[in-house]
């Protein structure tokens, strides 16, 4: 396939979100066309004025469009958009190539692989890493799966968007099975940095140094490095990622080791933790609100330092 190179190639964007917003935009500072489209038309006004063209529906989208990129919640919503009616598999010519970029479940981008294949169409899973900042710094990992010839191809787009971009391998599905992992990772390496942080206040010890000694040193994760740091020193509730986007990552990581065989007992509690969270708080509400349910349960509310 022919490298997908600045200057001459449109890219169209479907999911104009907080992930679909900022990286529509460096697209389009990295000299690509990009088309965009949105269930919301409050969305593509939001980027209308970096340039971001918006299309009427799926159909214009993959008129004008040489390659599609889909950043979308789930699954469900993907194969909605490629293939329900009036989607993109219904309008995109053979030979064309769709990136999904969200967070989907691996056994379905197969499938759903193997469905465009039959229509001449092809696909690349790259789902990313880093959340809203990285989307907006340009540094998100990338973790795209699918023959080398087309990760190849695409690889001006994935170094417009992020800074770490490795090839799982030659299974369309692999980023994404590579993506569950580094989720639960995530999500485990904030929940234990919420309850260390805990136990370090329950203890009396100063939060300023228990992140320094923390960080430089055996305990640092992505927790106590960028989340404590960024928003909990603070209590800022504002991580930017959903306790419900969260859930349905950990879900789809506890059915791929259910499906493989193994039994990971951690694995499965942080999704329950993660459960009680959207129980509690609602899918939509960011997963910082963890803090406050371990509060309760260790009898203690952290309170921010005071400035010296």
């Amino acid at each position: 396939m022919e490298t997908i190179a600045p200057g001459r190639a449109a890219v169209g964007f479907v999911g104009i979100g907080k992930m679909g917003v900022p990286m529509s935009r460096n697209l389009r500072r990295g000299d690509f066309a990009v088309v965009g489209y949105d269930v919301r038309a409050e969305a593509l006004e939001a980027v209308r004025g970096d340039g971001v063209q918006p299309a009427k529906d799926l159909a214009d989208l993959a008129a004008r469009s040489g390659v599609v990129i889909t950043m979308l919640p789930d699954s469900s919503i993907v194969e909605k958009v490629v293939l329900g009616p009036g989607g993109l598999a219904e309008h995109l010519a053979p030979g064309k190539l769709i990136i999904d970029m969200s967070s989907s479940y691996p056994a379905r981008t197969k499938a759903l692989g193997e469905t465009l294949a039959k229509r001449g169409i092809r696909l690349i899973g790259a789902p990313v890493s880093g959340g809203v900042s990285g989307a907006e710094a340009a540094t998100l990992a990338i973790m795209p799966g699918g023959p080398k010839e087309l990760v190849d191809a695409a690889m001006p787009i994935f170094r417009v968007l992020g800074k770490a971009i490795v090839h799982m391998g030659e299974a369309v599905e692999s980023g994404h099975a590579m993506k569950c992992v580094n989720n639960f990772l995530s999500a485990t390496n904030l929940i234990s940095s919420l309850e260390a942080m805990m136990l370090a206040a329950r203890l009396g010890l100063d939060p300023h140094k228990v992140l320094d000694v923390v960080n430089n040193g055996s305990g640092c994760n992505t927790g106590t490095r960028d989340k404590w740091p960024r928003f909990f020193i603070r209590r800022s509730f504002t991580t930017g990622f959903s306790m419900g986007l969260m859930h349905k990552d950990l879900s789809m990581a506890s059915d791929l080791a259910r499906d493989s065989g193994a039994v990971l007992f951690l694995l499965n509690h942080v999704r329950q933790m993660y459960a009680l969270g959207v129980s509690q708080y609602g899918f939509d509400a960011d997963q910082a609100y963890l803090l406050e349910i371990i509060e309760s349960w260790a009898g203690q509310r952290f309170e921010p330092p005071k400035e010296k």
